[in-house]
């Protein structure tokens, strides 16, 4: 059955679910579009509901069978989508739990990005998805920094998030842990040498802080190094997911 009114119940449970602040009380995520709804479930994520438009019946048959899907007009659909073109593909599926523990290495070889409030969606997902490209151990949120399942997070990610431990922590739960396992820990500071010098060694973290802030100066003191990113150009200052992504390639080359 094609359900033809907003007015359903179901739709409305669904359209509820839309709102990422709603999801979250319920301890659930929506994703909307072919291939981020295809990247979670190849990355073993388990949909609990299916909602597509009629042409697309048979995505559902094909990547949810397990599933009876629930079948939208495409009107019905638009009207809930909470994007600009709606593909007609959506799921439901469980939040995973942020990581509680910093995960470790055997080899050792450890390398984290630790972001504190870090505030933009896409900041974060490009982030999540750097530290995915060059094998990274996890990334690491400080509880102010933004929501890693927010939907702009998501798509900026490209189906990373699934794929990398993301951990939250405060800074002084960072330190404890970096300063226990004798790990070295770096902050971008003006005073600092510049990247590449070659005093970088593994196992490190490396901090990146607000867009518009910075690190504070606190969590800088506590650092073992500071680094400077060097530029050429006028510019006075890099965006944060590019600070992060270059300081990212340069540790990457140590692995």
């Amino acid at each position: 059955m094609v359900i033809t009114s907003r007015d359903n119940p179901n739709v409305k449970r669904i359209a509820k679910l839309t709102k990422r602040s709603e999801a979250r009380k319920e301890g659930l995520i929506y994703l909307e579009g072919t291939r981020l709804c295809e990247e979670a479930l190849a990355s073993g994520q388990k949909a609990k509901e299916v909602i597509v438009t009629e042409d697309k019946i048979s995505w559902a048959k094909e990547f949810t069978p397990e599933l009876e899907p629930l079948v939208l007009s495409r009107d019905v659909f638009t009207k809930i989508s909470q994007t600009v073109n709606p593909q007609g593909v959506a799921i439901v599926i469980n939040e995973p739990l942020i990581g509680a523990e910093i995960p470790r290495k055997e080899d050792g070889k450890d390398i984290y990005v630790v972001l504190e409030n870090t505030q933009d969606p896409g900041n974060l997902g490009t982030i999540i998805r750097m530290a995915d490209a060059f094998g990274l151990t996890a990334v690491i949120i400080s509880p102010t920094t933004c929501d890693p399942y927010n939907d702009k997070v998501i798509r900026a990610t490209m189906g990373s998030v699934w794929h990398i431990p993301v951990v939250r922590k405060t800074m002084d739960e960072c330190f404890v842990f970096f300063g226990s396992a004798k790990i070295d820990t770096i902050a971008t500071h003006l005073k600092g040498n510049e990247l590449g010098a070659g005093d970088l060694k593994l196992p490190c973290a490396y901090f990146i802080g607000n867009e518009g802030e910075g690190l504070t100066d606190e969590t800088s003191q506590k650092c073992t190094k500071l680094v400077k990113i060097p530029m050429k150009g006028k510019a006075e200052s890099l965006n944060a997911a590019v600070a992060a992504s270059v300081i990212g390639y340069e540790l990457s080359k140590l692995l």
